[in-house]
């Protein structure tokens, strides 16, 4: 007899809305591509032998196996491979369920102590991930690929309130002189719309810190940045030097912020008036209305892409794995 049990179809972006009230399994996900760099290419010789200097040699260019500096646009001429314009790509806003939520193993190696882990992540189709908002816009977003990283919150460390307001904005991250520490810290992540009638441009946010003086960590908006509708901007604290470049998407167009940095938030044990987190401040063009919301500096946790299972128009599967390095004991003892 011919079955006649229908299989179904899994809604799954309304599974997300509904577990989500349910269980923190539902993460709120930053998807990050490492930038493509310059391929290092010969096509002329080199010597004055048989291919004398400037020659071109036979068949196509040799690749030597390694990238240089620069991952901007460069036409195919002599030794120059073509290449366009492929910067790091953060979006944020991509939501998965995550089993198990933490998962981590330890191992004593000669060289230290390694801290690892693994989990499944069961996201939307990759059709409905391509039309969120930036994925839709981007060109250079395609599909999630193997080696891909996926950056979660593993804990939230602050979650100041949030602003409704206008011009330059200053955070208290210390109220009452309860002087917070700020070595687990790896990123900050707030959702920003202002009103661009009068100004309204993000100018910089600054994380400020005492390490026995004032210091601070800076992205300064290289490019202008006007977030008439909610942007969500998510940058590094932690590890950042000056003259560090980062790229954030209004609308599928990279805007680039620079940092200058003078904080080692690693420094900043707390309890202490010489050695804590301070406060945040955001600078906005002219006397505009700013609003800011779901304000969070975290710890991060970076997972690898490894295994990618399309269920094509259901839902995806992806295994990924972390390394999750120095133990946070290990960052407050060495700073």
């Amino acid at each position: 007899m011919a079955s006649t049990v229908g299989l179904g179809t899994v809604n799954f972006p309304k599974l997300l809305r509904h577990l989500g009230h349910r269980t923190n399994q539902v993460r709120d996900l930053v998807f990050a591509r490492d930038p493509i760099y310059r391929k290092s290419t010969k096509a002329t010789g080199a010597t004055e032998d048989t291919k004398g200097t400037g020659t071109a040699l036979a068949g196509p260019a040799v690749n030597f196996g390694y990238e240089q500096a620069s991952f901007e646009t460069q036409s195919e001429s002599g030794d120059d491979a073509y290449h366009i314009n492929t910067p790091e790509l953060v979006l944020p806003g991509l939501n998965a369920v995550q089993t198990p939520i933490v998962s981590r193993s330890g191992r004593l190696e000669r060289t230290g102590h390694r801290i690892s882990g693994a989990c499944k992540f069961y996201l939307p189709s990759l059709d409905y991930i391509r039309a969120l908002d930036n994925f839709s816009e981007t060109t250079q977003f395609d599909e999630i690929e193997t080696y891909d990283k996926l950056l979660d919150m593993e804990r939230i460390i602050q979650k100041p309130s949030d602003v409704s307001s206008s011009g330059q904005q200053t955070i208290d991250l210390s109220p009452g002189s309860t002087y917070p520490a700020g070595y687990e810290i790896d990123r900050i992540q707030f959702k920003i719309k202002t009103d661009t009638s009068s100004g309204g441009d993000l100018v910089y946010f600054k994380l400020v810190g005492v390490d026995t003086t004032e210091k601070h960590v800076t992205w300064t908006a290289t490019d202008t940045f006007s977030p008439t509708d909610w942007v969500t901007v998510d940058l590094p604290v932690r590890d950042v030097t000056t003259s560090d470049t980062k790229e954030v998407y209004i609308n599928g167009t990279p805007k680039t912020f620079t940092a200058t940095s003078t904080l080692d938030l690693e420094r900043l044990q707390g309890g202490a008036s010489s050695s804590y987190l301070s406060s945040l401040i955001i600078d906005i063009s002219g006397s505009a209305t700013v609003e800011l919301k779901d304000i969070y500096l975290y710890k991060s946790a970076e997972w690898r892409v490894e295994e990618i299972k399309d269920f094509r128009d259901e839902y995806m599967e992806i295994g990924a794995v972390r390394v999750r390095g120095e133990r946070t004991s290990r960052r407050r003892a060495y700073g």
